[in-house]
């Protein structure tokens, strides 16, 4: 099982991102996915923002041999 982490502010770079994550991949299965929405500080010292948290657990595909 592998895990995948997206992480953005608005929800439209997060659609894109993973739409184009899960089109290269081709036909991993998604065992479970988590969204969560948390304050994370872009550089040390910085202010936080919120942003979205996207955890996605999969299983690869199958390497053809």
């Amino acid at each position: 099982m592998k895990v995948k982490i997206f992480m953005d502010q608005r929800p439209s770079v997060l659609e894109e991102q993973i739409n184009e994550w899960l089109d290269y991949q081709g036909s991993a299965m998604i065992i479970k996915t988590e969204t969560v929405v948390t304050s994370v500080a872009e550089k040390p010292n910085d202010g936080t923002v919120p942003t979205i948290v996207i955890t996605i657990w999969y299983e690869p595909p199958a390497q053809s041999q």
